[in-house]
Order: structure tokens, then C-alpha cells, then sequence
């Protein structure tokens, strides 16, 4: 049984460092200032509502369209809302879950996604980029034997063969992505392997 989640899962938010992302630095004051920091708390608080409400709205919109089977419109859809807590949680609760729609997507939909995937896989949160990760797990294990029979044998439609090679500079850039460079890929096994598999992969289809 999946568990429900609440309005404050996977949403990009870091709650510990709330004066960083909505208030900016608050430096310590004398009493007098109080009720200026009150006012700034209050307002910070109703950005928080704003913003949550917001992504709750957007996800909910998009979930009854994926169900529906608007595939292509939902993703289309997604990328005009540009915000990583809403791709985040989509991928997470909606796009993973209901893996019978996720097999109707069609190559196209999936090149849509890839500059949405980099932006989480670029992400401070750790939350956005292990969904971005799990993302190009995912579409490397989905097309990466397709893409070396096409360059192989070269009987592919030239827009397909496009799309290949959107696929492979995008294999191409994510190890390039900071988050990806300051990581300590010792402890990280997973994505060690999974890195280079990718560079494995990249250097073949250049041969």
C-alpha cells in the first residue's frame, strides 16, 4: 500500500534554512526590532502557504490528465510549470507509480523531460536530485541498447536517430553537472556504477 503523502513531501523546500529561501539573512537584532522580524516570520509563513498551495493545485491538475491518458499533454504541460518541487514530485507520486501510462510516452515526450531532469539533478535538495538520478537511471536503461543497434545498423528514421543522439550528449553532460562533480562517489556505489556505464556507453556509440 502506498503511503498518502502530505502537502509538505517532496516539495524542494529546505525548512531548516527557511530565512536563506524566502526571507533572506536575518541578522540578530536588539528588542526594538522585534516586531520587524515578526512581520518578516508572517510573511515568510504566507509564501510558504502560496507557494505549497500552488504546487498542490499544479500536481493535482496534472495527475487527472496522466490518468486520463493525456500523456503528451501532461508532460507538455509540466514543462511549462518550471518548478522543481512540482517535476519532483510528479516523477515521485504520479509518473513512477502508474508505470501502465509511463509506457505510453513516446521517445518524443521523453526528449521534453531531459531539461527537467537536469535542473533536479543540479539541485541543492537532495530529495530533487535523487529523483533527477533515479530519472536518467530509468531512460538509460530504457534506451540504450536501442540507441547502439540504431548507430550499428543505421536503419532508423532520421528523426528517431536525432532524438538518439539528444539522448547521448544528454548522458554526455550529466556527470558534468556540479552536483554530480562534488559527490563522493565512493560511498555513492549506485551512481559510481551508473556513471560508468554512461561513459562506457558514450564512448562506444562514438566509435
Amino acid at each position: 500500500m502506498i503511503k498518502k503523502k502530505n502537502d509538505l513531501d517532496i516539495i524542494g523546500i529546505d525548512f531548516n534554512n527557511l530565512d536563506e529561501d524566502f526571507c533572506g539573512t536575518i541578522k540578530k537584532v536588539d528588542s526594538s526590532q522585534d516586531l520587524t522580524i515578526i512581520n518578516d516570520i508572517f510573511s515568510a509563513h504566507n509564501s510558504i502557504k502560496s507557494i505549497l498551495s500552488k504546487r498542490k493545485n499544479d500536481l493535482q491538475t496534472l495527475e487527472k490528465s496522466w490518468k486520463k491518458g493525456n500523456i503528451s499533454q501532461t508532460i507538455k504541460e509540466l514543462t511549462l510549470i518550471k518548478d522543481k518541487g512540482v517535476s519532483c514530485d510528479f516523477f515521485n507520486s504520479v509518473f513512477m507509480v502508474n508505470m501502465y501510462n509511463k509506457d505510453s510516452l513516446k521517445l518524443d515526450d521523453y526528449i521534453l523531460l531531459l531539461p527537467l531532469i537536469v535542473k533536479l539533478v543540479g539541485s541543492k535538495y537532495e530529495l530533487n536530485f535523487r529523483c533527477g538520478i533515479k530519472m536518467v537511471c530509468m531512460i538509460f536503461d530504457m534506451y540504450s541498447d536501442a540507441i547502439k543497434q540504431g548507430k550499428r545498423t543505421m536503419k532508423v528514421e532520421p528523426k528517431t536517430m536525432d532524438n538518439y543522439n539528444k539522448l547521448i550528449e544528454f548522458f554526455e553532460l550529466i556527470p558534468t553537472i556540479e552536483t554530480i562533480k562534488v559527490r563522493d562517489l565512493k560511498t555513492d556505489k549506485n551512481l559510481n556504477e551508473l556513471l560508468k556505464e554512461m561513459k562506457e556507453f558514450c564512448d562506444e556509440c562514438k566509435k
